[in-house]
This record gives structure tokens, sequence and C-alpha cells, in this order.
């Protein structure tokens, strides 16, 4: 039979169908199991918000947390930044004390011996430009090779100024040698 026959043939013997009723037990089985399909789709759908939820809460959190980070990164940068020019500070405040007396040390030296040539210090004042040099690009912007070539400059100069009243020191030496001898 095809679908049409079949048709025909269910509504013509209808009221041969219709003649029994189903027990009222067997609505609220079917009323039941409809509930619980609905509700399962309710309780998945349930699930699939507060899981959406829970990962919208954690991405929120991290993104916080990243945020936080990046900026206690920045506050610990900059504090370690201050602790090193502070300890620069300190070192060239040391070398700056150093220098400052041996150049005492060789200006009174040479006033006293007008003979000696007074430009003793010419080198060492074009160091120390070079080192106002270096000072104004750390002004502008903090790099550890700028602070390592300021305290390279520095030692240079102290180098220098040894050495410079190693010859001072020699020549009277000689000259108080010579005073002895006449």
């Amino acid at each position: 039979m095809s679908m049409d026959k079949l048709e025909k043939y269910i509504r013509e013997n209808r009221e041969s169908f219709d003649d029994q009723v189903p027990r009222s037990d067997v609505w609220h089985k079917i009323d039941d199991k409809l509930d619980d399909s609905a509700t399962s789709h309710m309780h998945i759908a349930t699930y699939i918000w507060r899981a959406a939820a829970i990962i919208l809460f954690v991405t929120v959190v991290w993104l916080l947390i990243d945020k936080n980070s990046s900026e206690e990164q920045k506050s610990r940068m900059a504090q370690i930044h201050v602790e090193q020019q502070i300890a620069f500070k300190d070192v060239e405040s040391f070398y700056m004390q150093e220098i400052e007396e041996k150049q005492r040390l060789i200006v009174q030296f040479v006033s006293n011996n007008p003979e000696i040539d007074k430009d003793l210090l010419g080198e060492i004042d074009h160091l120390d430009s070079t080192y106002q040099a270096l000072k104004l690009k750390a002004e502008k912007g903090y790099s550890e090779k700028i602070l390592d070539a300021m305290v390279i400059n520095l030692q240079m100069r102290i180098d220098i100024l040894n050495q410079q009243l190693d010859v001072l020191e020699k020549i009277k030496r000689l000259k108080e040698n010579e005073t002895a001898s006449i």
C-alpha cells in the first residue's frame, strides 16, 4: 500500500481505531517523559551558560592579574633604576672627591714650582668635558652602558692624576737631591 491508500483506509475506519481509550497513567507517563526531555534540554542550556560565565570570569581575572603584574614589573624596574642611580651618585661622589684632592695637590705643586708646565690638567679637562656629555646622555635616558662609561671616565681621570702626581713627586725628589748635593 502506498501512503495515500493507507491514509484513506485510516480515515474510513477511524471509528474502529478509536474504540479504546488509553489508561490515565499512560498519559501521565508520556507527560513525565516530555517534561524530562524538556528539562534535560534546559539543564544542558544551564550548564552551557554556567560554563560560559565561568570562562568569562576566569578571563577577566587573568587579564586583571596580568595587568597588575606588568604594572608591578614596571614599578620594580623603576625602583631598581632609582636604586642604581643612588648607588651611582655615591660612586660618583667618591671619585669626584678623589679627583678634586689630586687636582688640588697638582695645582699646589705647580704654584710652588713655576718652571713646571701649567698645562698638566689639560688632559683631565678633556676627560671632564667627555664626562659632562655622558652625564647629559644619562639624564635623557638611563643606560647601564652610559653609567659604565662614566665610571671608566672617572677611573681614567684618577689614573692620569696619579701618574702626574708620581711624575711631580719624582721631580720634587730630583730637586731635593740637587739641593742636598750643592
